[in-house]
């Protein structure tokens, strides 16, 4: 599987980034104590970093709303999955314990306040092209219909399946999951470096808490 960046985006973001790993025999569980230990000390130290009124204005942030207004993708309507759990966690909500795999996923997220998306590799088929999707819609991982009008997606053989917000069905993570496509959607202003100490940071996590092995590596 390669993974590329279709040209209706590159028109808008030149240079526009993604990265990914794809990590393989994983063991997908509940969420362990010493992950929930160490999401709680994050969320901790989050709150105590960042105020509500001042989020949309951080550099990271506003150079990921930034992006989303290039694909005239309203981040107010359709908030980036890093800018919403940070929300969540300065709003005093819980936020929700998944599985082993989702919640490293959404960790890194807030952590580096870039979107994560996180997918059952075994369920993607062919190639995938991440692109300006036209008319359509989707299921997404809550059940609900989703319209795929002009927003940026990641694509396969079967359609539609991940987004900087909002992911489908058909790929989630769960505990039959025993390959994973982890991916970062990174702003323009996170150089190569950066993104590959993210990846290599996210990879020992994913290791840590569901076993398995990084079988790849990749910045596009």
């Amino acid at each position: 599987m390669q993974i590329s960046i279709h040209e209706n985006i590159r028109q808008v973001i030149p240079n526009c980034r993604l990265g990914y790993l794809t990590i393989s025999d994983v063991i997908v569980r509940g969420t362990p104590p010493a992950l929930s230990q160490e999401f709680a000390q994050l969320q901790q130290e989050v709150a105590k970093v960042y105020n509500l009124e001042d989020l949309p204005k951080l550099p990271r942030v506003l150079a990921v709303r930034n992006m989303y207004k290039k694909l005239d993708f309203d981040p107010s309507r359709y908030r980036p999955a890093s800018e919403a759990l940070v929300r969540r966690v300065l709003q005093k909500k819980d936020l929700y314990y998944v599985n082993s795999a989702v919640d490293v996923n959404n960790y890194c997220s807030i952590k580096y306040l870039l979107p994560f998306g996180l997918y059952d590799l075994d369920q993607i088929a062919g190639n995938v092209v991440y692109r300006r999707e036209q008319e359509g819609s989707y299921i997404n991982i809550a059940g609900n219909m989703v319209s795929t009008d002009n927003k940026p997606f990641l694509t396969d053989d079967k359609g539609v399946f991940g987004n900087p917000t909002s992911d489908s069905r058909r790929t989630a993570v769960t505990l039959t999951t025993r390959n994973i496509l982890a991916v970062i959607y990174a702003d323009e202003s996170v150089n190569t470096a950066e993104l590959s100490g993210i990846l290599d940071f996210a990879g020992n996590m994913f290791v840590c808490y569901n076993c398995g092995k990084v079988t790849g590596k990749y910045i596009i």
